[in-house]
């Protein structure tokens, strides 16, 4: 239950992100219907989502937490293990262990975008 109002798809200019259309505060929620998103329960951009967070030379990471770093061809990444980033911690409170250093592709990833829309829908958190 709850509103549109009160979705967490719900972006600053009344759109929805799940519906990509402009909706009224008031309406009745839908099926698609989130609560407030916390990163902390969820995890999924760090998870299996997405395989790769390149990093740039001068990211404060590489000087900073130089065993998450793994050089490929041309470019660097933030090491994996397994299906997620070697930085996550917890399984189902997650969190960073390099969140002050963290790479710039990280820090530009924010809650309710449609990035994080993308990697929950990817791990199964969101229709």
């Amino acid at each position: 239950s709850g509103t549109c109002g009160t979705c967490a798809w719900r972006t600053n200019a009344s759109k929805c992100r799940q519906a990509d259309k402009r909706v009224d505060a008031t309406w009745p929620a839908c099926e698609r219907y989130e609560a407030a998103l916390d990163c902390q329960d969820c995890g999924a951009c760090c998870r299996a989502a997405y395989h790769s967070v390149e990093v740039k030379p001068r990211d404060p990471v590489v000087k900073k937490q130089p065993s998450f770093i793994v050089v490929r061809d041309t470019y660097l990444e933030i090491r994996r293990e397994g299906d997620r980033c070697a930085a996550l911690q917890g399984e189902s409170r997650y969190h960073c262990v390099i969140y002050d250093d963290r790479p710039k592709t990280c820090r530009d990833f924010t809650l309710g975008s449609a990035h994080c829309l993308t990697a929950r829908r990817r791990v199964g958190l969101s229709l």
